[in-house]
């Protein structure tokens, strides 16, 4: 009676596993990712840019270049499990090599929504400063919503309207819009025929505008692109334009768009691979319990040994 009730148990889980091994993909969240905590760089070209020469003070247009190196530290607050240090350095130069401007930003991610964290590390070129909504990457899993974006120029997120979804190198991308208006970010005190005025020295404003364009894959949160198109001119007090800090249309390189959706499809691998393990280990042993509980009711069916020598010596009747 006990190997019945054993076998029928095992036909039973057998079944159940069996019947998890099919549903489990098609019902399962994606296994959680976190921010990878890695160091790469990204580099955006424009054409015929226009800018100031930092040396000779004179309007060029000419090639530029942005390049921005992330690295990230996650012990430098062991108080915030899921946050993370990372620190971008953003580089602007010249076809020729003329360096037009630095920055270095550091943003403490909370490592599952990649949104900015309060912390003590968080500054603009060693300035306190706080950092609020997206920065580097979108979050693990990102839904198809409008969110904040930060501008480093501007010093505040911005909001990044979800446009639609589209394929981009055999992957599947999110893409988001998003407008910064005319905003005055500083005051400065410049040659007075930087803003058209006789006097040896002006006040000009600092007024900075830009439009983004963003292709984010969302099971990962990384951006595989981003094209801008962004001006920064002095602008003197009466409001009248003056010379053009930096303006033009910036592209991400070849080489940063390879590695980003390089960096987006060893997510997404390594997301396929857990998922995987699951219906896998759940199917085999499923196999193994309906074939444990077969065996175990046939051999119930059969007599056993003492049953057939019983049979074997009990007497014959004569006709």
């Amino acid at each position: 009676m006990r190997r019945r009730a054993v076998g029928l148990t095992s036909v039973g889980l057998g079944c159940a596993a069996l019947a998890g091994a099919v549903l489990v993909p098609a019902g399962s969240a994606a296994p959680v990712v976190e921010l990878p905590l890695e160091a790469y760089e990204t580099v955006a070209e424009g054409s015929d840019v226009a800018f100031l020469d930092p040396v000779t003070l004179q309007q060029r247009n000419e090639d530029v270049s942005v390049s921005v190196r992330v690295r990230a530290d996650a012990d430098s607050d062991p108080a915030q499990e899921d946050v993370g240090v990372w620190v971008y350095d953003t580089t602007t130069r010249a076809a020729d090599g003329t360096l037009i401007a630095t920055t270095t930003t550091t943003a403490c991610l909370d490592r599952r929504t990649a949104e900015a964290a309060d912390c003590a590390f968080e500054a603009v070129d060693g300035r306190p400063t706080d950092v609020r909504g997206l920065t580097l990457h979108f979050p693990p899993g990102t839904p198809e919503r409008n969110v904040g974006l930060w501008d480093g120029t501007v010093e505040a997120p911005f909001r990044a309207r979800f446009v639609g979804s589209e394929r981009l190198r055999g992957i599947e991308v999110q893409r988001y819009e998003s407008v910064v208006s005319e905003r005055v970010v500083g005051t400065v005190t410049v040659p007075g025929a930087l803003v058209g005025s006789a006097e040896p020295t002006a006040p000009a404003d600092v007024v900075h505008s830009a439009a983004r364009a963003l292709l984010v894959e969302p099971v990962s949160g990384v951006v595989v692109s981003v094209d801008e198109i962004r001006l920064t001119v002095l602008q003197a007090p009466d409001g009248a334009p003056g010379t053009v800090l930096l303006g033009g249309a910036f592209r991400p390189s070849e080489e940063s768009v390879t590695s980003a959706v390089a960096r987006a499809r060893e997510v997404l691998e390594r997301r396929d691979v857990a998922g995987d393990v699951v219906p896998w280990v759940a199917g085999s042993a499923g196999l193994i319990l309906l074939g444990l509980g077969a065996a175990l009711l046939r051999s119930r069916a059969l007599p056993t040994g003492e049953a057939a020598d019983d049979a074997a010596r009990a007497p014959v009747l004569a006709a």
